[in-house]
């Protein structure tokens, strides 16, 4: 089977169109789909998105000799469920971020230790946003990786500043429901179209 042949039946599997798979490839329509009809080649840096895409081996990809499914080497499954485990962990680190924030800007009763203070409303906070920077890491391509940060770093912002607003206003049950909408809105509308993390079915 040749190499446009399986692009177009991974794609077709997947259940993706054109437009979609050359999005998440971050290429044209028109040039995925001169892969498929076989009037172009994809570039080796291609092929590796094409495999990570689709869930295959670039052997699989690139040697003809590989016809059906049954060819594809076992690494899949690993390939697959580490992708899910990495979008679990990743969903994890922006909720608890929210969490963390939420609980900074609750009132302390008056006399309330420094230490306490620390460990329940600063440490968490700061473990939760190290832990969101370190998940950017799953971000093979570099310009994506870049435009990840910044996004993420918008998305920081406005948190802090709804944390600020709730803390200074003392509207803290309005301050909370605002950190839960902008964490959802992060989560199911940012991440899978601007930030290339699939984080929704």
């Amino acid at each position: 089977m040749k190499l446009q042949d399986k692009i177009f039946k991974l794609r077709k599997q997947a259940g993706i169109s054109q437009e979609e798979a050359a999005e998440r490839l971050n290429v044209s329509r028109q040039a995925f789909s001169r892969w498929e009809n076989g009037t172009a080649q994809p570039a080796a840096n291609n092929i590796v998105e094409i495999s990570k895409l689709f869930g295959v081996t670039t052997d699989y990809l690139l040697n003809d000799d590989y016809q059906s499914d049954d060819d594809i080497p076992a690494v899949v499954e690993a390939k697959q469920s580490n992708q899910i485990l990495r979008t679990n962990l990743t969903r994890i680190a922006i909720i608890a971020q929210t969490a963390a924030l939420n609980a900074a800007i609750q009132p302390v009763a008056e006399g309330t230790d420094l230490t306490i203070m620390l460990w329940v409303k600063v440490i968490p906070l700061l473990a939760a946003s190290i832990w969101m920077v370190c998940n950017l890491r799953y971000e093979t391509n570099p310009e994506q990786r870049a435009k990840n940060i910044k996004i993420e770093l918008i998305y920081c912002c406005i948190q802090t500043g709804v944390a600020f607003f709730a803390h200074l206003t003392q509207l803290y049950f309005l301050g909370a429901v605002l950190l839960v909408v902008v964490c959802l809105l992060y989560i199911f509308k940012v991440n899978p179209n601007y930030m290339n993390r699939k984080l929704t079915r």
